[in-house]
């Protein structure tokens, strides 16, 4: 049963190991997002009237939503690509065979598309901060009293001070690899298939 089905061990492996990364990336994201919000919401509500706070966390809220799709379609490829294994296993049916480069494009393009997204999450998180400004009776406040209140509260508005964030530059790199080595995986399994030998149809055989 094994012959038939290229690198069948290694394969359930990586797949599985890609499969409980990305789930661990998506809900990492879910859970800086859920957070992010909420400290928003708590530093808002502080403030006191007349004053008004604005908090823009745009530029690493977009990039961990991408983060999140990625790991969600692994997640998804990964349960299916190791359900066919399964499927075939029991039936013989071929089919995680037939699909081995569907499997390794499609688990090579989301490695990439990870990686390269990753790179700016990262990035983010460990240079930038959330922008955030204030205003008292319609007049906004110079960035430098800011400063001094963020100073004097001891209140941090850097993004790599919260350590939901800094999970979010960590985690989703395991999903990159883990995801890569499925690829690279399931590439050379594809190498090992069997050839499909087209059948021969029979020649009509000639009236004596």
């Amino acid at each position: 049963m094994n012959d038939t089905i290229p690198l069948k061990f290694p394969r359930l492996i990586a797949l599985f190991l890609a499969w409980a990364w990305s789930l661990i990336s998506l809900a990492f994201c879910i859970n800086a997002f859920v957070k992010s919000k909420r400290d928003e919401k708590d530093i808002q509500s502080e403030a006191p009237p007349p004053a008004e706070v604005s908090i823009n966390t745009n530029d690493v809220t977009q990039a961990g939503a991408v983060v999140a799709t990625i790991s969600a379609l692994i997640l998804i490829l990964t349960t299916l690509f190791i359900g066919i294994i399964i499927i075939d296993a029991n039936s013989r049916s071929g089919i995680s065979t037939r699909t081995l480069p569907l499997q390794y494009i499609s688990l090579g393009f989301l490695a990439v598309w990870l990686f390269a997204t990753e790179i700016p999450v990262s990035h983010f998180i460990a240079t930038r901060s959330a922008r955030v400004v204030a205003s008292i009776n319609g007049i906004q406040l110079p960035s430098d009293a800011l400063g001094v209140i963020e100073r004097a509260l001891g209140v941090s508005t850097a993004y790599k001070d919260f350590s939901y964030l800094k999970l979010l530059a960590i985690l989703p790199w395991f999903a990159f690899l883990f995801t890569l080595v499925a690829a690279v995986v399931t590439f050379q399994a594809s190498r090992r298939r069997a050839p499909l030998v087209p059948e021969k149809s029979a020649e009509p055989t000639s009236a004596a």
